[in-house]
C-alpha cells in the first residue's frame, strides 16, 4: 500500500467515524481498517475499494441502530452545537437584559431600606425574565429544528468542500462518473489534531459578544458606577449616553465583525487559510473600528467625576485620590493599547497555527 492510498485509506475511515458517537469510533476504525485492507489485498486498488464501499457518511449509517429520524447521523453534530450556541445566546441577553431594566426601576423608587427594594427587583426581573426565556427559546428550538429537518430532507449539503483545479483531464473524468453520487477524491483531508479550533472557545466568545451588544444597545446604562444612599440607589454612567445615538452603530459594527470571525471559526473547525484570511480581516477592522470610538467619539461621561462627586456627597473628600486618577484619554489610550495587542496575539497564534499546522494531512 502506498502512502497516497493510506492517506486515503484514513480520509475515509475519518469521514465514517466521525459521525459516530465517542464510543464506537476506536471500534469501527479497527474494523474498517481491517475491512479496506482485506479488499486492497484483493482489488490492488484503493480507489477501486472505497468506490465500492460508497459515500463514507451513507456507510456510517450502517452503525445506527435505526433509519427513521428526524434529523440524521450527518447533520446530527452540527444541529447539537447549533442549538447550544442559539439557546445559550437567546436565553442570556434577555436574562440580563431583565435585570438591569429591573435595577432601574429600582433606582427611581424610594423605601425605608434600599435592600428590600433590589431583592424585590431581582425577583421580578428574574420572573419575567424566565417568562421570556422560555417563550424565545422554545422559539428558537423550534426554528432551528425546522430548519435542520428541511435540510435533512432535502439533502442540503452544509459540509465545507475542498476546492480544486480544473482541468480537461478532471472534466472528461466527472463526465464518465456522472452517474456516481461518491468518489473518493471527494474526502477531505483528516485535519492535524493541533489545527483543530475548540468549539467551546468559540461558543464563549460567541456569547460574550452578544450579550455585550446586547447591553450596548438596550442598557448602556448599566456600565455605570453605583452608589447607595438612604432610601435611593444612584448610578452615574461612564458612557457618554448624550451621543450614544452616533457612537452605538460603530461600536456595534465592530462586535459584528467579531462575531461574524467566531462563527466563521465555529463552523470551519479548524485553522485553514480562510480562517486564517478572516481572522486578519476582521482584527484589522476591529482595531481600526476600535480607535475611531476611542479617540475620535466623545465616548465617555465628561461628567463622570463632577457627578461621583454629587453622588457622594460628604463622602466625596475620602475618593477624593481615587477621582484624580480619573482620564478619559488616559483609560482611552489604555483600552485601545489592550485591543491592539490581544487582536495581534491572536492572528499571530491564528496564522501560526495555519502555516504549521493547518496543511491538509496527505501523505503523512
Amino acid at each position: 500500500m502506498t502512502p497516497n492510498e493510506k492517506g486515503l485509506m484514513e480520509r475515509y475511515i475519518y469521514q465514517v467515524i466521525r459521525r459516530l458517537s465517542k464510543a464506537q469510533r476506536n471500534e469501527v476504525r479497527m474494523e474498517l481498517e481491517e475491512l479496506i485492507s482485506d479488499m486492497y489485498a484483493d482489488k490492488g486498488s484503493m480507489e477501486e475499494v472505497l468506490t465500492q464501499l460508497g459515500d463514507p457518511a451513507k456507510f456510517a449509517g450502517q452503525y445506527q441502530s435505526g433509519q427513521q429520524y428526524l434529523i440524521g447521523p450527518e447533520y446530527f453534530d452540527t444541529y447539537l452545537w447549533f442549538i447550544k450556541v442559539i439557546l445559550i445566546c437567546t436565553a442570556a441577553p434577555i436574562l440580563v437584559i431583565s435585570l438591569v431594566n429591573a435595577f432601574g426601576q429600582a433606582s427611581v423608587i424610594t423605601s425605608q431600606n434600599a435592600v428590600p427594594v433590589i431583592i424585590r427587583a431581582i425577583v421580578d426581573g428574574l420572573t419575567i425574565g424566565i417568562s421570556d426565556v422560555l417563550i424565545s427559546c422554545i422559539s428558537a428550538f423550534g426554528a432551528v429544528t425546522l430548519i435542520f429537518a428541511i435540510m435533512e430532507h432535502q439533502k442540503v449539503k452544509i459540509e465545507r468542500k475542498r476546492s480544486e483545479k480544473w482541468s480537461v483531464e478532471k472534466l472528461a473524468e466527472q463526465k464518465k462518473t456522472a452517474e456516481s453520487r461518491w468518489m473518493p477524491s471527494f474526502l477531505e483531508p483528516v485535519p492535524d489534531k493541533k489545527a483543530l479550533i475548540s468549539r467551546g472557545d468559540s461558543i464563549v466568545g460567541i456569547v460574550f459578544i452578544v450579550i455585550f451588544c446586547v447591553l450596548l444597545i438596550f442598557a448602556p446604562h448599566f456600565f455605570a458606577a453605583v452608589f447607595s444612599e438612604n432610601e435611593t440607589v444612584k448610578t452615574v454612567p461612564v458612557f457618554n449616553l448624550d451621543q450614544w445615538g452616533s457612537i452605538l452603530p460603530v461600536f456595534a459594527l465592530s462586535l459584528l465583525v467579531g462575531l461574524a470571525d467566531e462563527i466563521l471559526k465555529l463552523v470551519v473547525g479548524c485553522y485553514c487559510k480562510l480562517v486564517m484570511i478572516s481572522n486578519i480581516v476582521c482584527g484589522a477592522i476591529q482595531i481600526a473600528l476600535s480607535a475611531v470610538v476611542l479617540k475620535a467619539m466623545p465616548i465617555w461621561n465628561p461628567n463622570f467625576v463632577a457627578e461621583i462627586q454629587l453622588a457622594l456627597g460628604d463622602e466625596a473628600n475620602p475618593a477624593e485620590k481615587f477621582l484624580s486618577l480619573w482620564n478619559a484619554d488616559m483609560v482611552s489610550n489604555g483600552l485601545l493599547a489592550f485591543i491592539v495587542l490581544f487582536t495581534l496575539v491572536e492572528i499571530g497564534v491564528t496564522v501560526y497555527k495555519t502555516l504549521r499546522y493547518g496543511a491538509p494531512i496527505r501523505n503523512r
